[in-house]
């Protein structure tokens, strides 16, 4: 056999070879382009469960607005959102007991409902018969449980006040010692 036949039957073998490689490559290019627009690769996130926010968290966040909130409302008889606050805040104290069942050996949501339950229903009552006086000393009996909490669990240095209309927060920051 001559090398000008060989090279003849040579040549479909390399060009089958050459368009299954280019082939091949572009399957290659194509997988690449779809991954790459589908965005890199990341670790799944780490499941929410896994953090449990502390109490103080919890109230900074949840509690001390909805209280505020409650307070504006009230003094501006609002009384729809006043209800609608109030039933948040209700909810917020609920979960915060869920999340913290126990703290310093004391059964977490028993403290919570002994201390709210009373200012809770009076300010239901002063919300649903828009009664303002009713409403202020309801508000006032809700804080004065809130700081009663805060001091049997030895945090009396976090002391919530009404706030006024010029307050930015309900939280009373200053340096005089409180007993």
């Amino acid at each position: 056999m001559s090398r000008e036949a060989a090279g003849t039957r040579r040549r479909p073998i390399a060009v089958a070879a050459t368009g299954i490689a280019a082939a091949a490559i572009l399957v290659i290019a194509l997988a690449a382009s779809r991954s790459m627009a589908a965005g890199p690769e990341t670790a799944p996130l780490p499941q929410a469960a896994g953090y449990l926010p502390s109490i103080s968290d919890l109230m900074l966040a949840t509690i001390q607005p909805r209280h505020e909130r409650l307070w504006r409302a009230g003094q501006d008889s609002n009384w729809e959102f006043a209800a609608y606050e109030l039933g948040n805040l209700h909810g917020a104290f609920a979960r915060i007991g869920q999340a913290h069942p126990v703290t310093q050996s004391i059964s977490f949501p028993e403290m919570i409902a002994s201390v709210t339950e009373q200012p809770f229903k009076e300010l239901g009552s002063a919300i649903q018969s828009k009664d303002a006086a009713a409403f202020t000393r309801a508000y006032a009996d809700l804080t004065g449980a809130c700081n009663s909490c805060h001091r049997a669990l030895n945090h009396g240095a976090v002391e919530i006040v009404v706030p006024s209309r010029t307050s930015v927060s309900d939280m009373k920051i200053d340096s005089a010692p409180r007993n």
